[in-house]
């Protein structure tokens, strides 16, 4: 079943999803279905206790899930019981890593309980739109300051998932929600989902073309790291900026010809933040940025600053970006001191103007200096900081990689200790006399006839011919020699075994050939 497939499935039939005014856990009583995916449901429900609402997701794998009368989550079959309970294992440590978040724009988890045999957190209702239908409403390129708002409430949230060795994974316009205020959330974190993907090696319901990187389309999860979700942000981005969803990343590898963002963009927008998006959208991930604060620069760049500078009449390229950020305070300082001293700025006389410019430009180059040296210090401390989360997530990884293989095993063995445990019950289960009885044979002598066969340890037993075989399954294959037929090699008999009957064809070498019963004597 493909992931389409399985959205649709979850969308239309409406069995799947827990009815209207259920209570769950005694206090979460369900108002409707918000969102629906292929490995849960989001409802919109009441906290009775506390008469607000929220956001409720259920853990329901449909692929390999279903829900029954009783309205429990179950697997489907006996054999997708690991990975089932798999996937809930991790929804629910997906949901305690992230009540431990308290960011504006990180969805806030504020409890999980188990109930129904499956999972559900309990998040903050957000009204809004997704990102996706926020852009359609626009009418419009959005413009540079819109897109500001947005970005950099997400490039902190992202700060600091990643600080916790936590990464997404699932960034696209349909996994941010834009409130009215025009401030961002993200949503639908997924580690359920991919969990469940790795286990099964099935990646097509964690992929979402154009936004997933390419280390994502490999179970590896080694490859994956901050710059994975970069680039999944960098392709919202460019979503944004050009109207169009990037090209597939797999697509791209060895002969990429998507149009850059400095090229497809449609609005009025900075360079260096056009060149941030194509730099995040670069295959190979060394090629991308490597932290949020390494692309915060690129985004941002000088041109906040630049601004400030024509009032100051400093020409840009005299100074660096630490410059640049004294002129931001600097700014604000005199925004303020200008309520109390009105227009004493302009009754100066040009050369004591002039004095003032001098002054300035002195303070901002001492200023920058100092700045300068904050900032090599500010970055030795991010690289270490930088190098111990990799080292975090290397161990992470390895740590998830030993569990997944444990789980596997563990899943592996007992599947072939039932497989083996069913083998022995019927091993022997068909031994013992049982009579045969031809069916109107085409082209044979006798229209009806019967013989008998004995069987012993699932063998069966012919005069002068080498044993016949039993399967566990009941299906059987022997050979028997006609009594009486002259230059007729030994017929071939197949059928198979069902309780104390049977039933099968015969044929010897298309001379005479046709059906037969079995039973047990």
């Amino acid at each position: 079943m493909s992931g389409s497939q399985i959205r649709r499935r979850c969308v239309l039939d409406g069995r799947l999803a827990l009815p209207a005014n259920a209570v769950l856990d005694g206090n979460y009583r369900i108002a409707r279905v918000v969102g629906s995916g292929g490995f849960g449901i989001t409802y919109e429900a009441e906290d009775v206790s506390l008469g607000t609402t929220v956001a409720l997701k259920e853990y329901y794998p449909v692929e390999f899930g279903d829900r029954d009368a009783t309205m429990r989550v179950r697997p489907r079959l006996e054999k997708h019981k690991p990975v089932f309970e798999w996937g809930r294992a991790n929804f629910l440590e997906e949901a305690r890593t992230l009540a431990r978040f308290e960011h504006p724009s990180i969805v806030r988890v504020a409890r999980v309980f188990e109930a129904n045999a499956t999972a559900y957190m309990v998040m903050r209702f957000e009204q809004g739109r997704s990102f996706a239908t926020w852009l359609t409403s626009l009418g419009r390129s959005p413009t540079q300051e819109e897109l500001d708002a947005i970005v950099v409430p997400l490039l902190d949230a992202l700060e600091t998932l990643h600080a916790q060795n936590f990464l997404h994974r699932d960034i696209a316009p349909d996994n941010i929600i834009v409130r009215a205020d025009g401030t961002p959330v993200l949503l639908d974190f997924g580690a359920a989902r991919r969990a469940v993907a790795e286990a099964t090696r099935a990646l097509t319901g964690v992929i979402k073309a154009g936004y997933s990187p390419h280390e994502q389309y490999t179970s590896n999860s080694r490859l994956q790291g901050p710059w994975s979700d970069l680039y999944a942000l960098g392709g919202t981005l460019y979503r944004a900026v050009t109207g169009q969803a990037p090209e597939e990343a797999t697509l791209r590898v060895g002969d990429d010809h998507m149009p850059s963002a400095v090229k497809a963009a449609n609005g009025d927008y900075r360079p260096r933040f056009l060149a941030a998006i194509d730099a995040c959208l670069e295959v190979m991930p060394s090629e991308r940025p490597q932290s949020v604060a390494q692309l915060r620069a690129m985004l941002l760049g000088e041109s906040f600053y630049q601004k400030l500078a024509i009032r100051w009449r400093i020409s840009p390229p005299a100074l660096g970006p630490a410059a640049w950020r004294w002129l931001a305070s600097a700014a604000t300082a005199l925004a303020l001191l200008a309520g109390g001293y009105g227009g004493l700025q302009y009754m100066r006389s040009p050369a004591t103007a002039t004095e003032a410019h001098q002054r300035a430009d002195a303070a901002a180059a001492g200023s920058a200096d100092e700045q300068a040296s904050t900032e090599a210090r500010a970055l030795a401390e991010a690289r270490r900081k930088q190098d111990e989360r990799l080292a975090a997530e290397s161990k992470a990884a390895e740590d998830r990689a030993r569990q997944e293989a444990e789980a596997k095993a563990l899943a592996d063995a007992a599947a072939a200790k039932k497989k083996a445990d069913a083998a022995a019950q019927q091993k022997g289960a068909f031994d013992g006399e049982w009579e045969v009885v031809g069916v109107g044979g085409e082209r044979c002598r006798a229209k009806n006839w019967n013989y008998r066969i004995s069987i012993q340890n699932d063998q069966i037993f012919v005069p002068g011919l080498a044993p016949g075989k039993v399967s566990s399954n009941g299906k059987f294959t022997y050979r028997y020699v006609a009594v009486g037929w002259r230059n007729v090699p030994p017929g071939n008999f197949t059928g198979k075994f069902t309780g104390d009957s049977g039933g099968g064809e015969y044929n010897y070498s298309d001379y005479c050939f046709g059906t037969m019963k079995l039973k047990r004597v």
